[in-house]
């Protein structure tokens, strides 16, 4: 409650300030992210989840999975979560292989509330597939 009565003075003073024609109010574009970005990680399982940050709230009327691809690979579910502002992208069988990742986003596949239209998302993850060794056993003696 206490982010939302934040958010509801500051859009209060932005239009008190904007009638006085002191400023302008306008929204910065819809951008999305991802932590990791062109990164290299060693994993054991690939992804079939992958979760992204919005700038801004998503218009879920808007969302569709394959808005979202992996490697060319269109999304198989999407959901939202943290108030609209992180989207995660499922997929049956992971898109992903060991090595560059492509992961892609069109600009203007879905809009943002007060953004607009979705800037154009491209991001390269590096995945190298460790595999893990087996625990040694003693050797049993005759």
């Amino acid at each position: 409650m206490q982010g939302v009565m934040a958010r509801a003075t500051t859009l209060i003073i932005a239009i008190i300030t904007l009638l006085d024609g002191g400023a302008s109010v306008t929204a910065g574009p819809c951008s999305v992210s991802v932590s990791g970005c062109g990164g290299t990680f060693t994993i054991f399982v690939l992804p079939v989840v992958f979760d992204l940050d919005v700038s801004d709230q998503v218009d879920p009327a808007t969302l569709d999975a394959s808005d979202f691809t992996v490697n060319g690979i269109p999304a198989d579910a999407v959901a939202l979560l943290n108030g609209n502002m992180t989207i995660e992208f499922s997929f049956t069988t992971s898109p992903a292989g060991q090595g560059v990742n492509t992961m892609n986003i069109p600009a203007g596949a879905f809009n943002c509330v007060f953004g607009g239209p979705v800037l154009e998302f491209t991001c390269s993850i590096r995945y190298i597939l460790s595999r893990p060794f087996p625990t040694p056993h003693p050797r049993p003696t005759p």
